[in-house]
């Protein structure tokens, strides 16, 4: 079981012992309930603001607005959702808000990460803030598959903070982000609605990148770039990135197996 699951089912059982204990929860009952993920200071904020969003009270503690707008008001996570899309008044006014936040320059991208590593909250914060955007961007590409736009776009943001901590030196900083962000929608969409027809859409995409990855190939006479292949499939070069880190992750795991 993936940590985005862990984290999901152990804020599904808060908000049932919160229901049991008057909407009241202290920090170590949150802290237990999340033993198995061990949560670090910043994740316990965010699990706190969610809850907070629930209508339950922490003892001690009160929610950053910045941090409540991660999260829309509603049920838990693994509640059936209705079918709308993002004309969604929370949708908009999420967007607008983005507006607000300023993106670090890409030029500060290395020595953010560099401090994250070190344990720099502030640096971590800045890269969560200036990616969130981007769990905006994948999430449209998702609407219409019988899941609200704000429960992709909150399932997005927690694939987005969990990913900081996953984050490994030699991997891509932004593919290895989108990548976390993009399996957490397709598994939102999966659990939501009881379909498995964008993993399906996925194995394709997959599959079409590596025959055009062989045909390219051949007639360029060297293996192609991401930006042949994106033109070549008529995908962004986001897409043919997430493909080919996704590819590459399940042919690691299944060498693991063997």
């Amino acid at each position: 079981m993936d940590e985005q699951t862990r984290l999901k089912e152990a804020l599904g059982a808060l908000l049932t012992l919160a229901e049991a204990s008057d909407r009241r929860l202290t920090r170590e009952q949150i802290r237990e309930a999340c033993e198995d993920i061990g949560l670090n200071e910043r994740q316990m904020e965010m699990v706190c603001a969610y809850l907070e969003m629930n209508h339950v009270t922490i003892e001690g503690f009160a929610a950053r607005q910045e941090d409540k707008a991660l999260f829309r008001e509603g049920e838990a996570p693994a509640s059936p959702r209705r079918k709308t899309g993002a004309e969604s008044a929370y949708f908009k006014m999420y967007v607008k808000e983005l507006e607000g936040l300023s993106r670090y320059r890409e030029d500060e991208e290395a020595a953010l990460i560099a401090a994250m590593r070190q344990g720099d909250e502030a640096a971590r914060e800045r890269l969560v803030e200036g990616n969130l955007h981007r769990v905006v961007q994948l999430s449209k590409e998702y609407l219409g598959q019988g899941v609200l736009a704000a429960d992709l776009v909150q399932e997005g943001n927690i694939a987005l903070i969990l990913a900081m901590d996953s984050y490994e030196e030699d991997k891509n900083f932004t593919v290895h982000l989108l990548t976390e962000i993009e399996q957490a929608l397709v598994r939102a969409i999966e659990e939501q609605t009881g379909a498995d027809d964008v993993g399906h859409c996925l194995a394709a995409d997959a599959n079409a990148l590596l025959k055009a990855t062989e045909t390219l190939a051949r007639e360029l006479g060297r293996e192609a770039t991401a930006e042949e292949l994106a033109a070549h499939l008529h995908m962004s070069k986001r897409r043919v990135e997430t493909l080919v880190k996704m590819s590459l992750d399940a042919m690691n795991q299944s060498n693991q197996t063997e």
